[in-house]
């Protein structure tokens, strides 16, 4: 009997050890993927603000849009005012936008693991359409993106970062091989000091149309 609660214990003792440390690998995971949004919000800063690249890059006033560039060149990418975590089912997604949804089933797994790539890939450029063909010119141009090492990541992740002032940060990471974790940065042409929660997050983004989507707060 005793030999038995000994073993009780002993168990119970192992699965709270391995919670924490599965705890504290999820926060370290998290930790260098904000890390890297940030790096990534500052290298994208930094191209809007020259006016010598954004020449350039491109002649076309859309990109040159005086309120978009000074909404960037007045906000702070080096902290953030909170980062929200951005979840759903891209088939759901998928089938509300797609004309043929009903021949998806038929595709090859690698086709249909393509498309959903895409769909990810498109999210930023959805919302921004929202705003107009200067919004989309102007994020297409000033996006963002790299690779970083994360063991711990196994599915895509969408983290948002929301500042004091100016436009959100909408980051995708995906695993890649040999740990590795690739993320492209965009910026959505909504107001920062509009979102304050989930809720106002969620409308400043004009996101109630995408199904199953969520949005929580991590930091």
């Amino acid at each position: 009997m005793k030999r038995m609660s000994f073993l009780v214990i002993t168990m119970c003792v192992l699965i709270a050890f391995s919670a924490v440390l599965s705890g504290c690998s999820t926060k370290e995971s998290d930790d260098k993927l904000i890390k890297a949004g940030l790096e990534s919000a500052a290298r994208m800063k930094e191209a809007v603000c020259n006016e010598t690249y954004r020449n350039i890059m491109s002649a076309s006033a859309m990109v040159n849009d005086s309120d978009m560039v000074s909404a960037v060149s007045n906000e702070d990418v080096s902290k953030y005012k909170a980062v929200y975590e951005v979840s759903f089912d891209p088939e759901k997604a998928l089938e509300s936008i797609a004309y043929r949804f009903e021949d998806y089933d038929k595709l090859s797994a690698n086709l249909q693991k393509k498309i959903i790539t895409q769909v990810y890939g498109s999210m930023a450029s959805m919302i921004n359409a929202n705003s107009g063909t200067s919004a989309m010119a102007f994020a297409a141009l000033f996006n963002d993106g790299g690779s970083i090492k994360n063991d711990t990541l196994k599915e895509r992740r969408i983290f948002v970062f929301v500042f004091e002032s100016g436009y959100p940060v909408w980051v995708t990471y995906s695993p890649a091989d040999n740990g590795l974790v690739s993320y492209v940065s965009n910026w959505i042409i909504a107001d920062c000091t509009k979102i304050d929660s989930e809720e106002s997050f969620i409308s400043e983004l004009n996101l109630y149309n995408i199904p199953t989507l969520e949005a929580k707060v991590i930091k």
